[in-house]
């Protein structure tokens, strides 16, 4: 993952110096990173299998697909490279179809397969692997058709100490930045089953689930955002940053509320359709606390972007401690007082807290934020919707309460928008593709 960085980080550096080399400096750091993290792994295996089978994991079934999750890991982090210089050439709507959306159509099919017989469950592994081994392939010739895969004899010489040290200083610590994210927002996960139980790990597993939907919007904003970000960057271009942090906060704030909104304000009926919903009701707060820290981080946007792309990127490291502190403190006091339910809350305070290090950095540094009157509008339209909410009858049939409620919910949150003239790229998106469906349908 360390090597990622290095794509768009020194991508506009570089790429004209080491155009048809710069993805062997890539892949020359990454098969390092892999050997050297592949050894550390190897030396504490146990260690790590005790930390997991801790954390609610099946140990028998991780060590009988050892094998397969090392090479579908090693695959991946191989295609992540691919998309982000897919990225840099600014396209990256067909590497998702071939990354992303394939797969979600291809694992359904998967689970079919085995459902009716066809697929026996020791081939699950054996399949995915193919299919992402498929997906490498297929970006691959993808960008050797955008003229982005060159690879050529690299020497090491020609790189220069003074560029060998600069990526070695970046690449320690987006390594330690690495390490520290995954410990700081995994930690919760880790505390519940020791100091609860398996069963709160697993109710508190489904929620965490149920919020990552909320910054999916973000997410699919990142690969388009950081390219740009690193660019204007290196060309002290911060009119353009500042540009893209706003615009990247009001777009994912605006997806990523309304899908809060959808899934709060339908909670108890969505939970009802699941298998043993009684046990899992009474926590629909730990949803409530990790989705109000997802939003959160939609509307700081792409703080960390700015400050690992900028001159500044060892003070990430300094705010991840801080908030791996923070989360540790807060969810050991909070989880023997409340529960699975103050996890959830350590986590927001901790997410709260940690980006607004990150806004007030940037904000100090740089002058500027992600905020806009946009920003505000989009902040009382998702309230006044999730209001709205509460006052819509429900039917006896929760399934149609989700649909019907939804209906009348995202009509109102589309209305507010159009009514307070809240200005986003991603609404005239929405809205152009919608009228060339029905211009289709009349068709």
């Amino acid at each position: 993952m360390v090597a990622l960085l290095i794509v768009p980080r020194f991508y506009p550096k570089l790429k004209e110096e080491f155009k048809n080399n710069f993805l062997s400096i890539v892949y020359l750091i990454l098969i390092s990173t892999i050997i050297f993290i592949s050894s550390i792994i190897f030396l504490f295996k146990d260690a790590v299998l005790n930390l997991l089978g801790k954390s609610g994991f099946d140990i028998d079934l991780i060590k009988s697909n050892i094998l397969y999750i090392y090479l579908i890991a090693v695959t991946i982090v191989f295609i992540q490279v691919l998309l982000m210089q897919s990225a840099n050439f600014k396209r990256i709507v067909i590497p998702n179809v071939i990354h992303e959306f394939s797969f979600k159509i291809f694992l359904p099919l998967l689970i079919l397969g085995y459902y009716y017989g066809i697929v026996n469950i020791s081939q699950i592994p054996l399949f995915i692997l193919i299919f992402y081994l498929y997906s490498l392939i297929a970006n691959a010739g993808y960008l050797k058709r955008l003229g982005g895969l060159s690879i050529g004899r690299l020497k090491i010489s020609k790189i220069g100490k003074d560029r060998l040290k600069e990526i070695g200083s970046y690449m320690s610590f987006s390594g330690l930045n690495i390490i520290s994210e995954n410990l700081s927002v995994r930690i919760d996960t880790v505390m519940i089953p020791l100091l609860l139980t398996l069963s709160g790990n697993g109710i508190y597993a489904i929620f965490a689930f149920m919020s990552n939907t909320i910054n999916m919007p973000l997410m699919s904003i990142f690969p388009i955002a950081s390219p740009i970000i690193s660019e204007s960057i290196q060309n002290e271009n911060w009119e353009n940053v500042k540009s893209v942090y706003k615009k990247a906060s009001t777009n994912a704030l605006i997806m990523g509320g309304a899908i809060f909104m959808i899934i709060w304000t339908n909670i108890h009926d969505i939970i009802g359709l699941m298998p043993k919903n009684e046990e899992i009701k009474p926590y629909i707060f730990v949803f409530f606390f990790l989705g109000l820290g997802k939003l959160i981080d939609i509307i700081t946007s792409v703080n960390s972007y700015i400050i690992i792309y900028s001159k500044y990127y060892r003070y990430n490291l300094i705010f991840l401690v801080f908030l791996a502190g923070t989360n540790i403190t807060l969810n050991y006091i909070f989880i023997n007082k409340y529960g699975i339910v103050g996890a959830a809350l350590a986590t927001f305070i901790s997410l709260f807290t940690y980006n607004i290090l990150k806004l007030s950095f940037i904000k100090f540094k740089f002058k500027f934020t992600p905020f806009s009157r946009e920003s505000y509008l989009t902040i009382f339209i998702i309230i006044s919707t999730i209001l709205a909410g509460y006052v819509i009858p429900n039917s006896s049939i929760g399934l149609v309460t989700i649909i019907y409620k939804s209906a009348i919910l995202i009509g109102l949150y589309y209305f507010l928008i159009k009514l307070l003239k809240v200005k986003a790229d991603i609404v005239t998106t929405l809205e152009g593709f919608v009228i060339k469906m029905v211009s289709k349908l009349k068709i």
